[in-house]
C-alpha cells in the first residue's frame, strides 16, 4: 500500500459534495494498559458522480489497510493522506467508483489523545489514592476524525452501528442502548481482534453528524430510571465510590427531560439518555 502518492487528488479544505456517507459500522478495540486502540470501520456511501477516489477525513490515524467490499472478493485500495487538511483518499489505479452505493472498509490504529478532544485518556483517583484510567470521546466539532476515518463535517449525516471490545472489569457506553454482549472473537479481513475480551454491540443510531458520536470505556457504576413521559431510560454514571450520591441528579434529569419535551413540544428521539 502506497501512502505517499502525489499529487493528492483533492485540493479543497471541505470535502466534495458528490459522495455522502449513509452508514458506519465501527468496531473499536481499546488497550487501557498501552493507551492505544485499533479498529475497523465499514462505510456505506453513495457516490453521486463517478470518481477515481473517495475523500474523507482522518487525523493522527495509522490506516493499515483499505478495502472495497463487494459481492466477490474484497479489493485492496491504496491510501494517500494530506495532513494539512486532515484528509485521506482511498483509490485504486485504473479503477473508478461509479455512481451508486459502495462499501469501503478501513483498518486503523492510534494512541489515545492526551488532550480533552478526540478519543482521549482520562483518570480519576480513588479514596485510597489509586489512579484509575478510562477513555472517553469528545468529537465536537471536528474531532471524530481522530478516532476513525469519516466524513467529519456537520452537514454529512449517517447512521452508526458501534461495537466496543473491552476487558470484563470495564463497561462501555455509547449513544444507543446495548443490544447484546459476546465474546470478542471477530476477525475482519487482516485484523484479528479476539483476545478473550468481551464485545458490546450497540443498537443503530439515527442519522446524525459525526461530532455527536460518543463511546466511553471505564469502570463506572450507574443507576437508571424509566420514568419520563415518553419511556426514555435515563442513567447517571459515576465512579464506584460515589454511586450512592447520584440519585438527586437522576431524579432531576428525569424531571428536566419531561419539562423540555413539554416546553418544546418535541419529544426526545432516542431510547436512552445518559448523564
Amino acid at each position: 500500500m502506497d501512502t505517499n502518492v502525489l499529487p493528492f487528488p483533492w485540493g479543497k479544505m471541505r470535502l466534495p459534495e458528490t459522495m455522502k456517507p449513509q452508514h458506519y459500522d465501527l468496531l473499536i478495540h481499546l488497550n487501557l494498559t498501552s493507551l492505544a486502540f485499533t479498529g475497523v470501520v465499514q462505510i456505506l456511501l453513495e457516490v453521486e458522480q463517478a470518481t477515481r477516489g473517495i475523500i474523507l477525513q482522518s487525523k493522527n490515524l495509522q490506516i493499515s489497510r483499505a478495502l472495497l467490499l463487494g459481492p466477490e472478493h474484497p479489493q485492496d485500495l491504496q491510501v494517500s493522506e494530506f495532513e494539512p487538511y486532515e484528509q485521506t483518499a482511498v483509490f485504486s489505479d485504473g479503477f473508478t467508483f461509479k455512481r451508486g452505493s459502495h462499501v469501503v472498509q478501513l483498518e486503523l490504529s492510534a494512541n489515545l489523545s492526551d488532550s480533552f478532544h478526540g478519543f482521549y485518556k482520562s483518570t480519576y483517583t480513588t479514596s485510597s489514592g489509586e489512579v484509575r484510567t478510562l477513555a472517553s470521546t469528545q468529537f465536537e466539532a471536528t474531532h471524530a476524525r481522530a478516532a476513525f476515518p469519516c466524513f467529519d463535517e456537520p452537514a454529512f449525516k449517517a447512521s452508526l452501528t458501534i461495537h466496543v471490545q473491552r476487558e470484563s472489569r470495564h463497561i462501555s457506553i455509547s449513544n444507543m442502548p446495548k443490544v447484546h454482549i459476546t465474546e470478542a472473537s471477530i476477525k475482519m479481513v487482516s485484523i484479528c481482534l479476539g483476545n478473550g475480551l468481551l464485545e458490546d454491540h450497540f443498537d443503530t443510531t439515527v442519522k446524525m453528524s459525526t461530532y455527536l458520536v460518543a463511546f466511553i470505556i471505564c469502570d463506572f457504576h450507574s443507576i437508571s430510571k424509566k420514568k419520563s413521559q415518553h419511556g426514555v431510560e435515563i442513567s447517571v454514571y459515576t465512579v464506584p465510590e460515589k454511586i450512592n450520591q447520584v440519585e438527586y441528579a437522576l431524579n432531576t434529569a428525569v424531571t428536566l427531560l419531561d419539562l423540555h419535551n413539554d416546553y418544546s413540544d418535541i419529544p426526545y428521539l432516542l431510547p436512552k439518555h445518559g448523564e
